[in-house]
C-alpha cells in the first residue's frame, strides 16, 4: 500500500495537467451551458384596453375587449395543460390584463412586466371604419365591372359585332377594366402601407421596459410588433428606462455584454482579492479566540478596502471597452456587491481555504449566465436551483437598475446583497466562537 502511495505522489504531477484540463471544462460548461440552451417562456406581458367599442346594425362591438379575451384566454388555457403535465413546451409571453393606466403604470415600476400593450379608446371605431371603406371600395369596383361590360356590349352592337367577335371585344374590354383596377388598387395599397402613421388608422401601443432585461427588450421589439400588426393596426413601440448607455454597436448582444463587463470582473476579482487576504491576514493556528477575532476583523476591514478598488476597477474596464464612465452610484453599488461577496468567500476560506476557493468558483460557473439572464429564458435547474441565491443576479439587477432606471447606490438588489453580508458575517461569527484548534491548512 505505501509503495502504491509512494507511486502516485511520484507521478502526480504528470496528472495535473489532465485535471487542471478537466477542471477548467467543467467550469466553462457550467458558465456556457445556460447560454446555449436558454429559451423564452412565460415573459410576463400586461394588456391594457382602454377601447370605448362602436354600435353597428348587429350590436355594440368591442374589438379590444375581444383581444384581451382571446390573448389571457391562451394564457390560462395553457397554464391549465402544463399544471397538469411535465411539458417543456410552454408559451413564450403570459398575458395578464388591468384595468387601468395607474395599475400598469404601478406594474412596470414594480419590474413586474417586461412590456405592455396598449389599445387606443377609438380602436374598433377606427377598424370598423378601415372595413367599410374596403367594403365600399370592392362595391364601387364592382359596380365599375358592371357599367364596363355593359358599356362593352353596348359599343359591340354599335359597331355591327356579333358572335365569337363580339365576345372577344367585351372580353378585352373586360381585361383592360381588370388591370386598371388592379393597378389602382397595388397603389391604393402602396400608398396604405406608406401611410401606415395615417391618424385614421387604429392604434396599439406597445411598451418596453428596457430596464428589466435589455436581451428581452430586443426580443421583444423584433418579434411582437409583427404579430400586432396582423391585427390591422399600426404598432406604435415605446420604450422605457432606454437609460443613457454608449456603444459602438447595434447589436443587442452588445447590451447584454456591456453588463457583463462590470458583473463578471466584479465576482472575479472579489474572489482573487479573498484568497489574497486570507493567504495574507489567516493563519494555520490561532493560540487565543481574541487573536482570532483581531485577524477575522482585519480581513474585513481590508475586505472593505479592497472592494472599492474592486468597484472602480470594474468602472474601470466599463470606461475603456467604450461605454463611457459609468454613473457615480455605480461605484457604491459594486462597492457594497463587492464587498457582499468578499464576506461570504473570506468565512468560508477561513474554515478551510480549498474550500472557499471550492465554494467561489462553482459560484462562477453556476451565477455568471443569472447575472445576465432573466428567470425566464433560463434552463430549469438554474432557475429552481440557481438563480435564487447566487450572487450575479443581485448584481445584475442593480446594474440594471443604476444604469437603465437611473436608480442610487441603494436600489432593488441592495438589499438582498445586505443579506448576503449578513450571511457572511454570521459565518465569521460561527468561527469566532468555536473551539481552538488546528485549522485552515492550506
Amino acid at each position: 500500500m505505501m509503495n502504491m502511495l509512494n507511486i502516485l505522489r511520484k507521478h502526480a504531477k504528470y496528472a495535473l495537467p489532465l485535471v487542471v484540463i478537466i477542471a477548467i471544462s467543467c467550469l466553462m460548461a457550467l458558465i456556457f451551458y445556460p447560454m446555449m440552451n436558454a429559451q423564452v417562456r412565460q415573459l410576463p406581458v400586461a394588456i391594457l384596453s382602454l377601447d370605448e367599442g362602436a354600435s353597428t346594425a348587429q350590436g355594440d362591438v368591442n374589438v379590444g375587449d375581444t383581444m384581451v379575451k382571446k390573448l389571457t384566454g391562451a394564457s390560462s388555457d395553457v397554464s391549465s395543460d402544463n399544471s397538469s403535465s411535465d411539458s417543456a413546451d410552454e408559451q413564450p409571453m403570459v398575458w395578464t390584463e388591468v384595468a387601468s393606466q395607474g395599475d400598469l403604470d404601478k406594474g412596470f415600476a414594480d419590474h413586474e412586466y417586461y412590456a405592455a400593450i396598449t389599445i387606443s379608446k377609438d380602436f374598433t371605431a377606427k377598424q370598423m371604419a378601415v372595413k367599410q371603406a374596403a367594403a365600399k371600395a370592392q362595391i364601387e369596383s364592382a359596380t365599375a365591372l358592371a357599367q364596363t361590360l355593359a358599356k362593352a356590349q353596348a359599343e359591340a352592337a354599335a359597331q355591327g359585332l356579333t358572335g365569337a367577335v363580339a365576345q372577344q371585344y367585351v372580353q378585352t374590354a373586360m381585361q383592360k377594366a381588370i388591370a386598371a383596377q388592379s393597378g389602382d388598387a397595388a397603389g391604393v395599397s402602396g400608398s396604405t402601407s406608406a401611410s401606415s402613421d395615417d391618424e385614421n388608422a387604429p392604434v396599439i401601443t406597445l411598451t418596453i421596459d428596457n430596464s428589466k432585461s435589455p436581451l428581452v427588450a430586443s426580443l421583444l421589439k423584433q418579434s411582437v410588433p409583427a404579430m400586432l400588426s396582423q391585427s390591422g393596426a399600426k404598432v406604435d413601440v415605446k420604450t422605457i428606462n432606454a437609460g443613457d448607455v454608449k456603444s459602438n454597436s447595434s447589436l443587442p448582444t452588445a447590451a447584454m455584454m456591456g453588463q457583463n463587463v462590470l458583473i463578471m470582473p466584479t465576482y472575479m476579482m472579489s474572489m482573487i482579492v479573498s484568497v489574497l487576504i486570507v493567504s495574507q491576514l489567516g493563519r494555520k493556528q490561532y493560540d487565543s479566540k481574541s487573536q482570532r477575532w483581531g485577524a477575522f476583523g482585519a480581513q474585513l476591514v481590508a475586505a472593505l478596502g479592497w472592494s472599492l478598488c474592486v468597484a472602480l476597477g470594474a468602472c474601470c474596464i466599463f470606461a475603456m471597452l467604450g461605454s463611457g464612465w459609468p454613473p457615480v452610484a455605480m461605484i457604491g453599488f459594486l462597492w457594497l456587491a463587492s464587498f457582499s461577496i468578499m464576506a461570504v468567500l473570506l468565512s468560508l476560506m477561513n474554515i478551510a481555504l480549498p474550500f472557499g476557493v471550492l465554494c467561489g468558483v462553482l459560484g462562477l460557473g453556476l451565477g455568471m449566465t443569472s447575472g445576465l439572464f432573466p428567470y425566464e429564458l433560463l434552463p430549469g435547474f438554474w432557475r429552481d436551483w440557481v438563480y435564487g441565491w447566487v450572487p450575479q443576479r443581485y448584481i445584475g439587477d442593480g446594474v440594471r437598475a443604476v444604469l437603465y432606471s437611473g436608480d442610487g447606490w441603494w436600489n432593488v438588489a441592495s438589499e438582498p446583497l445586505m443579506v448576503v453580508i449578513c450571511v457572511g458575517l454570521l459565518v465569521f461569527v460561527l468561527e469566532g466562537v468555536a473551539p481552538l484548534g488546528k485549522r485552515n491548512s492550506r
